[in-house]
């Protein structure tokens, strides 16, 4: 390919990434009649969509490789190394020049060639943003400025970790210590919900697990602030995410809410419990992504593991419901809030019935069970000692109605007794039904033996 050709690719490419993913098909057509042309730009779109990256990470491969910064100032820190590229911007790893403490830090820098207005204002924004939030499970923002080519700069505390899915990985972590990594995760999504602010770009690459085994959240790049005007100038705002992990109101160019993130988290917490992706992108174009994503059913958690039973058998129910309520196309039938997802999930940690499953009569019985063993034993040997009882109690009536009475209210106090004991266990409802129902059931059956004997008037 020439350089003008290049050139042209690359025009496309910037105007195809300013539309939803849904409309880039009819542009290019409209916009290029060249079809090695436009062949091109499309392998460019959908070729970090099939590998989950976003649409930063193309832009970064279209343009112009960045000279090195390393042993460069910016501000009072001495740049060390680089640490990652993202669409605008570059993060270094640094420490302070200046004597007045020593640390490292992570330094984000808009990238030679995207200092535009809009991205200048959206790096600006995301400075405001981070200024706001404070969490343990967000990294923090340090400082920031400007550099003496007047592009600014953010200085954030430096994470030095794993991504969650493979900090899993390399620490063999089982299932349920995967859900409860993944729970400060959503506790600080929803932080950020409450200060009216939407990640939009979740992904196992932007939570790090830091060296105590803490989960760390990162790059509000292309979050968005609840409640306030759109920016007329944000375009980029759909282009700019990973398909992978985005929701299908994103991909189709909807309205972006706090439902968006808790589809995003359903994403990480699928791959995080499966190690594969929610979606299976067949072919390479704009529609085969947007019917992935938009149409297709979700595998289940547990089938998509099927050739591991251990595993499969381990999500199956309660997971595969709480993981494809995240999912579901219709944000209204999503879970409310990241909060209310965390919170099905440590119910699930607890073996109590979760809001994802209709709560049917044998599924919140073997919930109870599970976590209320002693209340269910106590049941069982009010049942067993009933029978036993009704067993001598027939026995005895033959020779004494006075003993067949004696039985029956022996049987009455036992049965009482337990009932109150059962009173003081958590959710003991149930057991108390069971021991209630039992009672009643020897009850009638020995003043029927009972009445038999009356008929047939044996002492």
């Amino acid at each position: 390919m020439t350089h003008d050709q290049w050139l042209a690719v690359e025009r496309l490419f910037e105007r195809a990434c300013e539309l939803p993913l849904a409309g880039q098909s009819a542009f290019l057509q409209a916009e290029c009649a060249d079809a090695a042309l436009r062949a091109e730009v499309e392998s460019l779109l959908l070729h970090a969509a099939a590998e989950g990256q976003g649409v930063e990470a193309l832009i970064q491969e279209v343009a112009v490789e960045l000279s090195t910064m390393e042993g460069s100032r910016v501000g009072p820190y001495l740049v060390i190394r680089e640490l990652g590229r993202g669409g605008m911007g570059t993060v270094y790893l640094a420490s302070r020049a200046d004597d007045q403490y020593e640390s490292e830090v992570a330094i984000k820098l808009v990238r030679p060639g995207f200092d535009t207005d809009f991205i200048l204002r959206r790096f600006r924004r995301e400075r405001q943003i981070l200024a706001r939030l404070e969490h343990p499970n967000i990294a923090r923002l340090l400082d920031g400025g400007t550099t003496a080519d007047r592009i600014p700069y953010l200085v954030m505390e430096y994470v030095k970790g794993s991504a969650i899915n493979r900090y899993a990985e390399e620490h063999r972590l089982g299932v349920e210590q995967r859900v409860r990594l993944f729970l400060p995760v959503c506790a600080a999504v929803e932080y950020a919900h409450r200060a009216f602010i939407v990640h939009r770009d979740l992904k196992p690459s932007n939570i790090l697990i830091d060296g105590m085994g803490r989960p760390k959240l990162l790059d509000f790049g292309i979050s968005k602030l609840l409640h306030t005007e759109p920016d007329p100038a944000d375009t980029q705002g759909v282009a700019m995410i990973t398909p992978a992990y985005t929701s299908p109101e994103q991909i189709s160019g909807g309205p972006v809410t706090i439902a968006s993130d808790v589809y995003s988290l359903g994403a990480v917490l699928y791959e995080l419990l499966t190690g594969v992706r929610p979606h299976r992108i067949l072919g390479n174009t704009p529609q085969a992504l947007e019917r992935a994503v938009c149409h297709d059913p979700i595998v289940p958690p547990s089938v998509a593991v099927r050739d591991n039973p251990a595993l499969a058998w381990r999500l199956a129910g309660d997971l595969d419901n709480i993981v494809l309520t995240a999912l579901r196309k219709e944000p209204e039938r999503r879970y409310v809030s990241a909060e209310h997802l965390a919170d099905d999930l440590q119910r699930h940690l607890e073996d109590r019935p979760v809001t994802a499953r209709p709560a049917s009569l044998g599924y919140r019985a073997g919930k109870f069970i599970s976590r209320n063993r002693l209340a269910v034993t106590l049941a069982g040997v009010a049942a067993a000692t009933a029978a036993s009882i009704a067993r001598l109690a027939t026995t005895e009536a033959r020779a004494s109605q006075r003993r067949l009475r004696e039985a029956t209210g022996l049987s009455a106090n036992l049965l009482s007794d337990l009932d109150q004991a059962a009173r003081t266990l958590p959710e003991s409802a149930p057991a108390r039904q069971i021991i209630a129902r039992i009672g009643a059931q020897y009850r009638d059956d020995l003043l029927r033996i009972a009445g038999e004997f009356v008929r047939k008037g044996e002492p």
